[in-house]
């Protein structure tokens, strides 16, 4: 599903991920943790074409990152979903219309968003409130519309950054709850988090890293 070798990048000269080798199965759920700069965002970033890696090879279900035109890249993510931890929803829209936004860009029929958006919704609880700006919502809410945007392409993986950050403990098992719903459907997640009740209840097979190197791959927690 996702193998890294031996993949290296660099920022401003300064080290994100060095010699990071890694392979991911179709269905697991992984939990990326280490502290602030570990290298979790730029490894989330790599996989999803956002960055590009100075040295080594990624494949994402099959297909080589690196090597891909700019304009293959669009067609990759429509298979992937990314949920930020600080939302990036259009405020002066509706839920509605930015859970509909990447079919939009897809180009899928009105018939056919207004249902896949209306599962997606349904999905993370937020079908109620599909005509309200986002601008007026709560964080927790903020972030349920993320991830129904995250998920209205049906993704093969889904990918998400400190999801949790900005939530209280309350909010944070009720988001951990849906990560573990999604991933019972048989999706592909991978969660970076520095958040020990999250890597606690959501029980993944737990990934290391500390100055953009590997420490430890645990394999799911007892």
């Amino acid at each position: 599903m996702i193998q890294l070798f031996h993949v290296t990048k660099y920022y401003e000269g300064c080290i994100a991920l060095s010699d990071l080798s890694l392979r991911v199965d179709k269905g697991e759920c992984i939990l990326i943790t280490g502290p602030s700069g570990a290298g979790k965002t730029t490894l989330l970033k790599l996989i999803f074409g956002a960055e590009f890696p100075d040295d080594g090879q990624i494949l994402v279900q099959n297909r080589n990152i690196a090597r891909l035109r700019a304009t293959d890249i669009p067609y990759l993510r429509r298979t992937m979903g990314f949920v930020l931890q600080d939302f990036k929803l259009l405020p002066h829209k509706t839920v509605y219309e930015n859970v509909e936004l990447p079919l939009i860009i897809r180009g899928l029929s009105s018939f056919d968003a207004r249902r896949k958006v209306a599962e997606s919704l349904q999905s993370v609880g937020m079908d109620h409130k599909r005509t309200t700006q986002t601008s007026v919502l709560s964080a927790g809410e903020q972030q349920r519309v993320c991830i129904a945007r995250a998920i209205v392409n049906s993704p093969i993986i889904l990918l998400a950054d400190e999801p949790t950050g900005n939530l209280d403990p309350q909010l944070t098992y009720e988001i951990s709850e849906l990560f573990k719903a999604i991933h019972a459907r048989g999706t592909t997640v991978m969660l970076a988090t520095h958040n020990r009740q999250v890597v606690e209840q959501i029980n993944g097979r737990m990934i290391k890293l500390d100055c953009g190197r590997l420490l430890s791959d645990q394999g799911t927690l007892s």
